[in-house]
């Protein structure tokens, strides 16, 4: 049976989120939709820094699943830091944001991105997830 899901390109989704059980539950998620994906956990904005900058100039798609509300660095921070890096290092870059916000100041903030490519509530559905995996491919 063939999985109408599994890509044609490599993809990398790059979740940062301090909770572990989100991250778990989503990183499961993924790979019950695509096994071929790889995945990264990150528990905060510095660490999904850290990860992206070892992703520089790589050629196939990352897709950042991005909490707001985490220590360290926030998402809105991670983002203002993320504009440093040259964005021809990171052309297949599409980052989502992920929270259980219900501030509609969240929400509009978003457009203050370009970066982001939309605005998604806690919990993710499997079909959020297929979606975004399959929409970053078209």
């Amino acid at each position: 049976m063939t999985n109408k899901y599994i890509n044609q390109m490599k993809q990398e989704i790059v979740i940062i989120d301090d909770d572990p059980i989100f991250r778990m539950i989503v990183s499961k998620m993924i790979q019950n939709i695509d096994f071929s994906v790889t995945i990264t956990e990150c528990e905060n904005g510095e660490i999904g820094l850290t990860q992206l900058e070892k992703l520089k100039n790589v050629t196939h798609e990352i897709i950042v699943l991005l909490d707001i509300n985490m220590p360290l660095l926030n998402g809105w921070e991670f983002l203002d830091k993320l504009k440093k890096f040259e964005s021809n290092n990171l052309p297949q870059l599409k980052i989502y944001m992920v929270s259980s916000s219900t501030n509609v100041k969240d929400v509009l903030r978003i457009n203050e991105y370009p970066l982001v490519s939309y605005f998604l509530h806690k919990p993710l559905s499997k079909e959020n997830l297929k979606t975004i995996i399959a929409g970053s491919n078209s």
